[in-house]
């Protein structure tokens, strides 16, 4: 693949309301597009969105990396493509841009094919996949009314922030929400690494009355040890995302017997194929996969969709893919709906019942 040209844009995104966790609080979303073009025209377009706030790769770093690989692309045009596993450490670029050049990659091999993504991947083309509803609210009463509103446009499952609170107060939250949205409800938690092993312990025999498919990151440090032994004492499912970053993370998960979900994001993998490879890793070893964003531009979203759609597709059990950008994004609004069509070409995504009603409406 020769590459003719390739661009930065950066973007800030304003939120629809302030997003709080354990390790940060943000009221807009700032990344980086990486556009380029191959010598036929083409298009493809990447997102370098790191999570700044979770004192993760920083934004000066994305951007000095991104401007090397524009760099070295205009110097080198001729790129191996993703499709033949281009080589993202000998190249050093971090996981950001890696994700960056991974995705534009794809998406313009996508596009040059007339396809999405995750058909490159072996799904289905048009493929469908269920997101999970992140909840707000920092009271009871409203972290209750915002979940029982997203349970009424049709979500399964809902996803709530920990771990910013003294642990009577989120226990009270919790039990407000499980009260409106009823039993059947998937209850997702993330604590962003919020407390000590004992105090991990004491949240999560505290939270198991009220029916929790798993407690995102509940330990400060990465302790596959300690991680095992919360699930098996509490009975309550965990799971890591933060602390997964490589195959050999995830051995040591295995190697403690820590029986976690496993959370992946490609922007903190370094792109959908290694997000990809490390779900078949993982659902070989029988452990359950959930795809997120990392509350990203359209672009990150429509990654997350193809990247979800083609884990499906290799025999994982379906988990509702985490979407907070299409949530949280004010651009991103017209997305928030519990089905999503991976309909491409490239990453592009479409509500499932809007894109049924544009049939009917073609027909």
């Amino acid at each position: 693949m020769i590459i003719a040209g390739a661009r930065i844009e950066p973007f800030t995104l304003a939120l629809r309301r302030p997003l709080s966790t354990a390790r940060g609080r943000i009221t807009e979303r700032r990344g980086f597009l990486l556009h380029v073009t191959s010598a036929d025209g083409v298009g493809g377009c990447g997102e370098a969105s790191p999570a700044y706030w979770l004192g993760e790769e920083t934004l000066a770093r994305t951007a000095a990396g991104l401007e090397r690989l524009v760099g070295r692309l205009a110097r080198r045009p001729r790129l191996a493509t993703v499709r033949e596993q281009f080589d993202a450490d000998a190249l050093g670029l971090s996981p950001a841009v890696a994700c960056a050049l991974d995705g534009a990659l794809l998406d313009l091999e996508a596009r040059e094919r007339g396809m999405g993504v995750a058909a490159l991947f072996g799904a289905d083309p048009g493929a469908v996949v269920t997101a999970a509803a992140l909840v707000g609210g920092s009271t009871a009463d409203a972290a209750g009314a915002d979940a029982a509103n997203a349970v009424a446009r049709g979500f399964g499952a809902v996803k709530l922030k920990v771990g910013v609170a003294p642990l009577a107060d989120e226990v009270t939250r919790i039990a407000a929400v499980r009260a409106r949205v009823g039993t059947v409800v998937r209850l997702r938690l993330d604590a962003n690494r919020a407390w000590t092993t004992a105090e991990a312990g004491a949240a999560l025999d505290a939270l198991a009355p009220y029916g929790i498919e798993y407690v995102e990151e509940p330990l400060r440090g990465f302790d596959p040890v300690a991680l095992a032994m919360l699930t098996g004492v509490t009975g309550v499912p965990v799971a890591v995302d933060e602390s997964l970053r490589s195959s050999a993370d995830l051995g040591r998960l295995l190697a403690a017997g820590a029986r976690v979900h496993v959370v992946l994001k490609a922007a903190r993998l370094g792109g959908m194929s290694r997000l990809v490879a490390l779900a078949r890793q993982a659902t070989q070893a029988g452990l359950p996969v959930v795809v997120t964003d990392a509350i990203e531009s359209r672009v990150g979203i429509g990654v997350a969709v193809h990247a979800a759609a083609v884990v499906a597709a290799r025999g994982a059990v379906p988990a509702a893919v985490g979407l907070g950008g299409a949530q949280l994004v004010a651009a991103a609004a017209a997305l928030r709906t519990p089905e999503l069509g991976a309909v491409g070409p490239g990453y592009d995504v479409a509500p499932v019942a809007a894109r049924g009603e544009a049939e009917t409406a073609r027909g």
